[in-house]
């Protein structure tokens, strides 16, 4: 993924050539909420899963501007982690039954265990920023682009599913999306906010078992920049 971005970016370079070329550095810092969900197929369990929850955020962003209103950029951004905290229930089971085979006592008779299960994500973005001045110095702005997100220790499948997850399983690529405006306080200096969504959705089956998850990560940044 990392290569294909390079080449993009590199596909782009002539563009730079029609006009003055300007560069924009950003750092972004605020609050992410991570919604959510996890499912195992009915047909294995009815197990689910479901919680938003808040952390910090921090990105940082490079853009280069090759038209007045249109830039592109790169930036790096670290969701957070949030700590997921959920009881398991296991099923008490007895031997010996004339069958020869094992039963289950009712439900009364299960064991728990309480589970802590950190999510932590984090995205490379590469994508189009345009933006509009409504008044002096004061513009609004749109971004869209690829995200290449990527999971630390544990993806939200492991909230229903226990099973050693794939190498593989942990990374993938989405689209994402941010609304933001911004105040320009010198040639060089600006202030904005920036609302941001990246939705994760991955499903998958390993032998009987097979199941799907959801994560919207939701964040609201301070950006501040500056022009080079």
């Amino acid at each position: 993924m990392k290569k294909n971005i390079i080449g993009m970016i590199l596909t782009l370079f002539p563009l730079f050539a029609l006009g003055e070329t300007v560069f924009v550095s950003e750092i972004l810092i605020g609050k992410s909420q991570h919604e959510i969900k996890s499912f195992l197929n009915p047909k294995v369990s009815n197990e689910s899963y479901s919680a938003t929850l808040n952390d910090s955020s921090f990105g940082f962003r490079f853009g280069v501007k090759f038209f007045d209103n249109v830039s592109i950029e790169l930036a790096k951004h670290d969701h957070g982690s949030v700590v997921n905290e959920f009881t398991v229930y296991y099923p008490t089971s007895i031997t010996g039954t004339p069958s020869g085979g094992d039963c289950c006592l009712g439900s009364e008779h299960d064991y728990t265990a309480e589970a802590i299960i950190p999510i932590e994500i984090e995205s490379i973005r590469f994508g189009i920023k345009g933006e509009i001045e409504l008044v002096t110095n004061f513009t609004v702005n749109a971004r869209v682009g690829l995200a290449h997100w990527s999971y630390k220790n544990y993806t939200p499948k492991k909230l229903t599913n226990f099973s050693p997850p794939p190498v593989s399983d942990g990374s993938g690529n989405d689209l994402y999306y941010s609304l933001g405006a911004e105040y320009k306080f010198s040639e060089d200096l600006y202030l904005g906010i920036e609302y941001s969504l990246l939705s994760v959705n991955e499903s998958y089956a390993v032998n009987d078992v097979s199941g799907s998850f959801s994560h919207d990560v939701k964040d609201l940044s301070i950006v501040a920049g500056w022009v080079f």
